[in-house]
């Protein structure tokens, strides 16, 4: 088999993995099922892959891989750099400013890393509906959705964490901001992307019209946490009203 004929294959059993994992469950698809909708023999299935398992995993990892990839992006131009350029100085419950300029800067790079992440989830929603399908179960991948934490520990594993607090040693994840994190930015997208094709179907609005709806949402969320040239990690004065 040739080169290009034996990734094409490959990408045939992944994209068929994919469909059926997220449509009828991943313990629910047989790989009979995935060679017969892929075009393949099971024998070639297990030559890329050792289970349906493996590919599971496979999956996972590559979210997670990409979904690193976008954060780092942004860590190293909205974050470090702004710290080196002396606009930004991190504290132990906000982010402090040189001045409104450089909020504004720092705002306008957030807006831009959510929308290149909410494009990325709603391209790898179909692998993001099986997360969801999985963790709803008591199966061996109920937790494989809460990889997603791992962007927001504060461990040396974390390139995300580590980066930041290379930069700036006052840098650190409080329970408060990672529950932010993970429930009011993380969680968001992740629900967006599973439950897509069903709300623009109810809600009878184009594919433009609801991702903008969203990104004004969290533009009004994040725009909440800014009190002057300061972004507010944590608040304990917050009490309630």
């Amino acid at each position: 088999m040739r080169n290009e004929d034996s990734q094409e294959a490959r990408e045939r059993i992944i994209n068929a993995s994919i469909q059926l994992f997220s449509q009828k469950g991943f313990d629910a698809t047989t790989t009979g099922e995935i060679a017969s909708m892929a075009g393949v023999t099971k024998g070639l299935i297990y030559y890329y892959f050792t289970s349906k398992e493996e590919i599971l995993n496979f999956l996972v990892d590559s979210l997670m891989k990409d979904a690193t990839t976008i954060a780092m992006d942004f860590v190293h131009t909205g974050i470090v750099q702004m710290i080196r350029d002396g606009k930004l100085d991190i504290e132990t419950d906000r982010l402090r400013f040189i001045d409104g300029g450089a909020v504004r800067d720092f705002f306008r790079k957030v807006m831009n890393y959510y929308e290149r992440a909410l494009d990325f989830v709603l391209e790898k929603r179909a692998v993001i509906r099986i997360l969801m399908l999985e963790s709803l179960k008591d199966s061996k991948h109920h937790n494989d959705l809460f990889r997603f934490m791992e962007l927001t520990g504060d461990g040396e594993d974390n390139p995300v964490f580590k980066t930041i607090y290379e930069a700036d040693r006052d840098f650190t994840y409080s329970g408060d901001m990672s529950v932010f994190k993970f429930f009011f930015s993380i969680i968001p997208l992740i629900n967006f992307a599973a439950h897509y094709e069903e709300y623009k179907a109810i809600s009878s609005m184009s594919d433009s019209e609801l991702k903008d709806s969203f990104i004004r949402s969290f533009k009004i969320i994040f725009a909440s946490l800014i009190s002057g040239s300061e972004i507010l990690l944590r608040n304990d004065k917050t009490r309630e009203i």
